[in-house]
């Protein structure tokens, strides 16, 4: 009788969906109560749907999805942070990383150069690297900043190793037409990869690894001293953290990479609202009453379907 009004649960599949739908609201929501900016031309729950599948891909090698590996609420925190940013998967902007059981959203640097030309006052941004072989000038300008002068490109000297990168540089330019240079040489780019374990990734592809490392030094003073909504800005430095001087130890995944810490210490509620008890008898006095017990989160043996 008392399985008659037990509500059903749904499949993991459906609590999936739901989580996803909730996101989408949620950040919907930002955008009507103007908390946050959102592109004209940037679909909310096309970018979340595409998240969403790219994380319910079965692994063939560990029989699960990357979803089925983080708790709901750290999924649907980096679902939002890429939301907010208005980045998206589908276009290589991010990528999800996992480590134990927490969830967290990480641009590449093509997700930064689109951050950092939604901030006001940023027209711009552009990366190179400088190989060996060819020759790199800089001098100060009238305000004293260092600026660009000239680079001498040898195409021939692009061959894709680690090893022929001399640095690495990033030019930001205002809408009123000033450029800022921020230059790394190749041994403070190692440095920055050194506090973390993406040495696979940082070997197969040092170039585009080198430019992402320049633009995130070049792109902090822009956003910390930007004057966007602060939602916006916390998402963009969450995401900014785990790519850049980061000492705590990550690790690959698939072949993503993990992290060790929340990335949102906000509490945002994504689950069910609790179910109102259904009124009972007083127990008799000899009766020990069960606690009531929450439904479980979503399945974590597999993508549901």
């Amino acid at each position: 009788m008392n399985n008659q009004l037990q509500p059903q649960n749904n499949t993991p599949a459906e609590k999936k969906n739901e989580l996803v739908t909730k996101v989408a609201t949620k950040v919907q929501t930002m955008v009507e109560n103007n908390q946050i900016n959102i592109p004209n031309n940037y679909s909310i729950v096309n970018a979340v749907q595409a998240a969403y599948f790219k994380l319910t891909e079965v692994d063939f090698k560990k029989k699960t999805s990357l979803m089925d590996t983080a708790t709901p609420d750290s999924v649907a925190f980096s679902l939002q942070d890429m939301a907010i940013q208005a980045l998206s998967v589908a276009k290589n902007q991010g990528y999800f990383i996992v480590y134990g059981d927490k969830m967290q959203f990480v641009r590449s640097y093509h997700g930064t150069q689109a951050v950092l030309k939604r901030l006001n006052g940023v027209k711009d941004v552009w990366a190179n690297v400088i190989w060996k072989g060819e020759t790199f000038d800089v001098e100060y300008n009238d305000r004293g900043q260092l600026a660009f002068k000239s680079h001498t490109v040898d195409w021939q000297a692009a061959t894709g190793k680690k090893e022929d990168i001399q640095g690495a540089y990033c030019i930001i330019e205002r809408e009123d037409g000033v450029q800022f240079l921020t230059v790394m040489t190749m041994a403070e780019i190692q440095t920055s990869w050194s506090q973390s374990s993406m040495t696979a990734v940082q070997d197969k592809y040092p170039q585009e690894m080198a430019k992402r490392t320049v633009i995130n030094r070049a792109s902090k003073a822009f956003i910390n001293t930007s004057d966007d909504s602060d939602l916006f800005i916390g998402a963009v430095n969450r995401t900014t953290e785990n790519e850049f001087e980061d000492d705590r130890p990550i690790k690959e995944i698939n072949p993503q990479h993990e992290i060790d810490q929340n990335a949102n210490k906000e509490v945002l509620d994504f689950t069910e609202p609790e179910q109102a008890p259904e009124p009972v008898q007083e127990p008799e006095p000899e009766l020990v009453r069960e606690p009531v017990r929450q439904p479980e989160p979503a399945s974590s043996g597999g993508p549901g379907f």
